[in-house]
């Protein structure tokens, strides 16, 4: 359903060309193309009396927290949405992915095997875990784990494979699944960007033993912040259940054994699970406007060659949360140079996955990692661009007229960023 407020309405509006000389440009001196900075972030919201209503259950009833009444309901209709036994609701989704490797490792010190072209953060849930990451190599194509970069890096250090499901393309799940199986390791997926995707015509959330999904803001479920993991497994959904509320003695389930569980405080509030019901329901409106910008940005740049988007999975649901430029060798400017460009001109975006995990800070001191070529050239190519709630197809438009202009007068802008020193 469309959102209530005008601001998040999407304009028909198309882009007029923005910049008269190279001189008008933010980065040269110029006046911004956006007052307000346009983020890549979904940041989708129903109206607060809506969302008061909904709350008001919880309110009264002072169950704010300890599963309350509303995050059992979230949990149930989250379970239906992927078609899953069990959906354990988190206090984010950083915290889902931590549990599930110290699960898995059974109080081993031991290795996660993960994708060296993914977000930062994961290394770090590694080490919150007691574990070391050991990052190998993706497919050029869905940007998802090569499945013989995992099996030539198993060990008998290995103590589980995180793959993650992009949003472009939820990738060879069922291949990473399989050297699992066959190695005894256990297989679990960071979906966070494709919720709501399918992977041959069937939703994400129980191809491996468990995936994990983000309820933060800027992600396509809006919960402020939370997250969930979905999972067949009775058992697991019994342990993350118990780790999630302190591993309570009293509560232990019979599954847990002799393996150590570190419990903690991972609960989601009803606060935050109040908006996520109502972004549940509102989902097929969001990814409607998601495809619109997408659509929009794919017929702008059409024209402009040395650019294109990344395109989603053919035949295939998808939730067109992001909109991700590639810059090809025949573009005038640099990928780091682009990203700089837009940023002066009020586009609060990043390069897309770059630097690589095994190349960036966010690896650990210590962890050595062979040269990954198609990780390291993918992470040489990619822009993010303005998506989400606060993003008009005007201003879509607006982007698309600024690029074609930087491809007219590329040679120019380009001398003059260099004489600047520029990125």
């Amino acid at each position: 359903m469309p959102s209530s407020n005008p601001n998040h309405r999407l304009a028909d509006a198309a882009g007029s060309p923005c910049k008269a000389g190279i001189d008008d440009l933010a980065l040269l001196g110029g006046r911004r193309l956006f007052a307000e900075p346009k983020p890549i972030g979904q940041l989708d919201a129903p109206a607060v009396e809506d969302y008061l209503a909904t709350l008001k259950e919880a309110y009264d009833a002072r169950h704010l927290a300890n599963n309350g009444p509303i995050v059992v309901k979230l949990e149930q209709k989250l379970a239906r949405l992927h078609g899953v036994r069990h959906c354990v609701a988190l206090a984010n989704a950083g915290l889902g992915l931590t549990m599930l490797m110290q699960l898995f490792a059974g109080g081993r010190q031991g290795e996660v095997i993960l994708p060296a072209f993914s977000y930062r953060g994961l290394p770090h849930f590694c080490l919150w875990a007691g574990q070391t990451p050991r990052f190998c190599d993706v497919d050029a194509r869905t940007h998802f784990l090569d499945a013989h970069s995992v099996e030539s890096a198993i060990s008998g250090k290995t103590t589980s494979i995180l793959a993650v499901s992009n949003f472009n393309d939820a990738g060879d799940i069922e291949s990473i699944c399989e050297v699992g199986r066959r190695h005894g390791v256990p297989v679990f997926v960071d979906s966070v960007y494709a919720v709501g995707a399918t992977r041959n015509g069937r939703m994400l959330g129980s191809f491996a033993r468990a995936e994990v999904y983000s309820l933060h803001a800027t992600k396509l479920l809006n919960g402020f912040e939370g997250g969930y993991v979905t999972t067949d497994d009775d058992d697991l959904d019994q342990l993350l259940r118990w780790q999630r509320n302190f591993a309570l003695p009293g509560l232990k389930p019979a599954c847990a054994g002799t393996s150590p569980v570190l419990g903690l405080n991972a609960k989601l509030n009803e606060f935050h699970a109040a908006l996520a019901m109502h972004s549940v329901d509102r989902l097929e409106g969001i990814v409607a406007r998601n495809r619109a910008r997408y659509d929009a940005y794919r017929e702008g740049l059409a024209p402009v060659p040395g650019l294109g988007l990344l395109a989603y999975a053919a035949g295939e649901r998808a939730n067109y949360q992001m909109a991700v430029l590639e810059v090809r060798p025949e573009w005038p400017l640099t990928r780091d140079q682009t990203v700089a460009l837009l940023r002066a001109e009020g586009a609060a975006i990043s390069a897309y996955y770059s630097p690589p995990l095994h190349r960036s800070e966010h690896s650990p001191a210590g962890v050595t990692t062979p040269p990954l070529p198609v990780a390291e050239a993918l992470a040489r190519n990619y822009v993010q661009l303005p998506v989400g709630e606060l993003v008009t197809l005007q201003d879509v438009g607006s982007i698309c007229d600024l690029l074609a202009f930087v491809d007219r007068h590329g040679v120019a802008i380009a001398g003059r960023l260099a004489g600047a020193g520029g990125a």
